[in-house]
């Protein structure tokens, strides 16, 4: 799970999803605004629709190539999903940076999952819990937000042994973000998401071992081209940047790295 890279919208798409919002902001009260951001949503949503033809065209091109889940990095990537759930905040119903690109599998369980410190303290407020006419309060999330900031500075990816997260961090607040996090995407507890990391580190190795001998020969950056394109639209790139972050804990990948440093760059 990586920060997206920003695309910043065209204005035209921009000025569409802030129509959207303020007819969203103009109801009176909040369960209005939830009604009306869920109808609207629901209504405007679509393939053929102006500002969603970009919004999804940009989420794509910052989901990689192949146009993997935001969250677990598997499986296609087809649902435009509310980091911050819009049944509990209608003022992000229409907020570009609210959205990333998820599958199914992770957007169906996530759902309406949602949890912040109020007001910033330790005090964890389920957000399900709340009455459904009350908005919820003011306070970071649980979540982390692969929009706003780098996942891996409260994730560890254990590249060694379970290919499972851990959190990385040991102040209690980003432990538990981090272990929210895992638990609510079902990061840990879906085995194919392990295996297929295990897999992307092998892959990952093969192709830059490959890399560095094809460039010890004597092969052009022309021909060398097509295996770092192929590398950098592999399915679970976190492999990739953890293999940088970890490479000193694998003496092959290490080698590696140091025959070519400017693999070290590819993320």
């Amino acid at each position: 799970m990586l920060r997206l890279k920003n695309k910043p919208l065209t204005p035209e798409a921009a000025s569409l999803l802030q129509h959207y919002q303020q007819q969203v902001d103009a109801k009176a009260t909040f369960p209005e605004r939830v009604a009306e951001g869920k109808r609207l949503f629901a209504q405007h949503n679509k393939k053929t629709n102006a500002a969603f033809k970009v919004v999804r065209s940009n989420l794509a091109e910052m989901s990689g190539g192949t146009v993997r889940c935001n969250y677990c990095e598997d499986s296609n990537a087809n649902q435009v999903e509310h980091i911050y759930p819009k049944n509990y905040y209608p003022g992000k119903c229409f907020e570009w940076e609210n959205y990333c690109y998820a599958c199914g599998p992770c957007n169906q369980p996530k759902s309406d999952k949602f949890a912040v410190f109020e007001n910033d303290t330790d005090a964890e407020v389920n957000l399900k819990e709340l009455p459904e006419d009350e908005p919820p309060p003011a306070g970071q999330a649980l979540l982390l937000d692969p929009r706003a900031e780098d996942p891996l500075e409260c994730l560890f990816l254990d590249t060694q042994d379970t290919f499972k997260f851990v959190p990385f961090k040991e102040e209690e607040k980003d432990i538990r973000r981090a272990e929210y996090t895992i638990d609510v995407l079902g990061l840990n507890s879906r085995s194919h998401l392990v295996r297929a990391r295990k897999v992307a580190f092998d892959n990952f190795q093969a192709r830059l071992f490959e890399y560095v001998h094809k460039k010890e020969a004597g092969e052009s950056q022309v021909a060398l081209q097509p295996l770092i394109d192929s590398l950098r639209s592999e399915h679970h790139q976190t492999v990739w940047h953890e293999m940088i972050r970890q490479r000193t804990l694998h003496p092959d990948v290490d080698d590696l790295f140091n025959r070519a440093p400017e693999a070290l760059t590819w993320i």
